[in-house]
């Protein structure tokens, strides 16, 4: 048995890690797997593999269970292994140990202009940080909850070394509240975790996330949350972080201390007017200016747009103003005095289906002529940035937008942004508005960056968009494409019946369009997950109905690799016969390609080792290396002399090893570390 009962640091992990590897071709007779050949089996990226096991990273515990599984460990092994794994996340910060990175972040915009007002909520604040794990701050719309967020956030960031980090949590938002794996994944993302470790589901992402902030002094502004099932699993680890919630639901259930913000007292209020357009005006004035505050109710919001139109004009007297305001409202007043470009864009945002917009969206919704009316919503306060080259309207005035634009000019605006769209939020759209063929089309282009991203669950919504949308056109090709898209998103999440699911849907798909080369790429594909799951009987009957498809499509190459791939799961399944002989067609076909014929070889070294074939195996590995270092293909010379070595021993073993060696850290590859486990090093 491998014993991690005494490990404490990743070095160590790493290095049990790669005794089970070794264990696992000791009993499988064959090779260590490679990092490419895991990446295949577990829909990995490569290099967050490699890291794993030269103990550079901690697995999220998901993907240890995972590993350790397909190295064969015990379930004492595993239980053993997941306690060790527990032992170095919880290591605190200085002590020497390398864990998941962090970053420093401050996320949070500029302090609000002209803040004023707020003493006793402050000193509330205040009072209640020490040890607090939470603050919330509750209250109605428009009554400046989150202004207090932000500007607190800026009064105490001193405090949190680690970084401030703010998430719009949207519960006010008419598309749906922030769901709470996305925004942890937010979350985590910030705080240094890379799309390639980021776990699976609310569960392990809170566990990551509590762990990390456990070590750490961060600040989490949670704005506008929709209720506390959303805010739990954000809140972070009690210790040295804490959370500062805000929103118009009933957060009482948090059981987290906080207060409730009314309107401003008229001190409060006359002070804010003051702070954004001059105690001098406002002083010359004095009765124009409650009337103001009465027309405002109060409310920092509308004295907030209020005395941004002022200061607009310095030559209006807050007297017309107060007129205004009686007849209208703070919104329709200030909406009244913008330009025409600048209101066809606030309409713009009532008609926009996401959070935020970028300046390219604004100048879809309105023209590229008129994209200057976004910053005059900005001076107006009726729009803020909430991030670099992103802005956002409150939900109120997102409300108030929605209510002036029309039918028609709403419909206009979304067909522009489906013409231009690229994300999540004009990808619904589409579908609601019954753009079939644009929604597929979407779905298509963000497919890569969302990959990319690690947000695979939203990669699995997309795409099941796109099979919608694909139905709804009848057409067979772009079903299969999402089809076969979704099966690779599910398998990033370890769902590997769904992508089974989805593959064989996506083949019978493209055979039934007639298009069988395409068939046969998705039935290699069920061939691979299937071996992932050590299920090879299965695995072979898709390598032969792929071999059969690829034959009909005349593709040589396709056949050779499904041949390849049928010479291993042959032999995985003990039938030596028909292993070689794959195996062997598969060298056939590629005579004409020194370089694949090469790669065929070593594939063939692998197959003969795998069935106790030791000269023969031997034999292939050496004459493959030997093509490798002649064709100048480095990194294949490389993997093949550490197989080599591997079934090698004494001196004749470390010479091959050393060389792999020499050629992976030329290369700066993260397989140099485990092959120096190997001499040793």
């Amino acid at each position: 048995m491998v014993d991690p009962s005494g490990v404490s640091t990743l070095d160590e992990l790493g290095g049990l890690l790669r005794d089970l590897r070794r264990r696992q071709a000791s009993r499988v007779r064959s090779s260590p797997l490679t990092f490419g050949e895991l990446a295949v089996r577990t829909g990995w990226p490569h290099a967050a593999i490699g890291a794993y096991f030269a103990g550079r990273a901690l697995p999220p515990a998901d993907r240890l269970d995972a590993l350790l599984r397909l190295l064969g460990a015990s379930p004492a092994e595993c239980g053993a292994f997941a306690s060790a794994r527990s032992r170095i996340e919880s290591v605190p910060s200085g002590s020497g140990v390398a864990a998941t990175p962090l970053t420093t972040d401050h996320q949070l915009p500029d302090a609000p202009a002209g803040f004023a007002g707020r003493a006793g909520a402050i000193a509330r604040l205040d009072a209640l940080l020490p040890g607090a794990r939470a603050l919330v701050i509750g209250g109605p719309a428009g009554v400046g909850k989150t202004a207090l967020a932000i500007h607190y956030g800026h009064r105490v960031a001193d405090r949190f070394p680690d970084g401030v980090l703010l998430v719009s949590l949207r519960g006010c938002d008419p598309d749906g509240p922030l769901p709470a794996a996305e925004a942890l994944r937010m979350l985590l993302e910030a705080l240094g975790v890379a799309p390639a470790d980021m776990p699976l589901g609310v569960a392990a992402r809170t566990g990551m996330y509590r762990a990390l902030t456990a070590r750490r002094g961060v600040l989490v502004v949670l704005d506008d949350a929709a209720g506390p099932a959303q805010v739990r699993p954000l809140l972070p680890a009690a210790g040295d972080s804490a959370a500062l919630v805000t929103g118009r639901a009933d957060l009482s259930r948090l059981e987290e201390p906080g207060l409730v913000l009314g309107a401003l007292d008229r001190t409060e209020a006359r002070a804010v007017l003051a702070g954004r357009i001059g105690a001098e005006r406002t002083a010359a004035e004095p009765e124009a200016v409650d009337r103001i505050i009465t027309e405002c109710g109060r409310l920092p919001m509308a004295l907030a747009v209020v005395s941004a139109r002022a200061a607009l004009h310095p030559s209006l007297s807050l007297a017309a103003a107060a007129d205004a305001l009686a007849e209208g409202g703070a919104f329709d007043w200030s909406y009244g005095l913008l330009s025409p470009p600048a209101r066809r864009l606030f309409h713009g945002f009532g008609a926009h289906p996401g959070p935020d917009l970028s300046a390219a969206d604004a100048a879809v919704l309105i023209g590229p002529s008129d994209v200057d009316a976004l910053a005059e919503l900005v001076r107006a306060q009726l729009v803020s940035q909430v991030r670099p080259g992103r802005y956002a309207m409150h939900a109120l005035l997102r409300e108030h937008a929605a209510a002036r634009i029309g039918d028609k000019e709403r419909g206009t605006m979304q067909d522009r942004l489906v013409e231009r769209g690229h994300d999540l939020a004009v990808l619904g759209m589409a579908m609601r508005r019954g753009r079939y063929r644009d929604a597929w089309r979407i779905a298509d282009a963000i497919d890569g960056e969302l990959d990319a991203a690690g947000r695979w669950e939203d990669r699995i919504a997309a795409q099941e968009i796109a099979i919608r949308a694909a139905e709804r056109l009848g057409d067979a090709a772009l079903l299969a494409r999402a089809q076969r898209a979704q099966s690779a998103a599910y398998l990033r999440t370890g769902q590997h019946e769904a992508a089974l699911r989805r593959l064989r849907e996506a083949a019978d798909c493209f055979q039934a369009q007639g298009d069988p080369a395409a068939a046969a790429r998705c039935r290699q594909d069920l061939a691979a997950l299937l071996e992932s799951m050590a299920r090879f009987p299965e695995a072979i009957v898709h390598d032969e109905l792929a071999l059969a498809l690829f034959r009909r499509a005349g593709d040589r190459p396709g056949s050779a690799a499904a041949h390849a791939a049928a010479a291993w799961h042959y032999a995985q399944a003990g039938r030596a016969a028909e292993a070689v002989a794959h195996g062997e067609e598969a060298l056939g076909l590629h005579g004409d390609d020194p370089h694949a014929y090469a790669v065929a070889l070593a594939h063939l070294g692998r197959v003969h080792a795998a069935l106790g074939d030791r000269e023969r195996s031997l034999e292939c590995f050496r004459d493959a290396l030997d093509r490798f270092a002649e064709l100048g293909d480095r990194l294949d010379e490389a993997e093949t002399a550490t197989r080599l070595g591997d079934a090698l021993e004494g001196a004749p073993a470390i010479g091959l090893w050393r060389r792999a060696l020499a050629i992976y850290e030329r290369l700066d590859h993260p397989a140099a570390a485990t092959v120096a486990a190997r001499l040793g090093f």
